[in-house]
């Protein structure tokens, strides 16, 4: 019994370990226990910066039209920006 209490000390002692932040871990990360809520993490972060790419293209691309009210913008087939 004592054999395996110490195993199983020096286990949790090694995971422990494996999960002290590091000491330039992003302030996003803390917390984060397993893989899946790292990767789930990650796509909520991916989406944030997605959608600030989005808000400020279709901002310059209003801009654009104010600025030249003549002119016809054809902002079709860009990549994920598309309108």
């Amino acid at each position: 019994m004592t054999e395996e209490k110490k195993k199983l000390q020096e286990e949790l002692g090694a995971l422990q370990v494996f999960m002290t932040p590091v000491e330039d871990e992003p302030e996003a990360a803390h917390g984060l226990a397993t893989r899946a809520e790292l990767v789930e993490k990650i796509r909520f972060l991916g989406q944030d910066v997605l959608d600030g790419v989005k808000f400020g293209f279709d901002n310059v691309v209003d801009q654009l039209k104010v600025l030249n009210p003549t002119v016809e913008l054809n902002t079709e087939g860009l990549s994920m920006l598309k309108r």
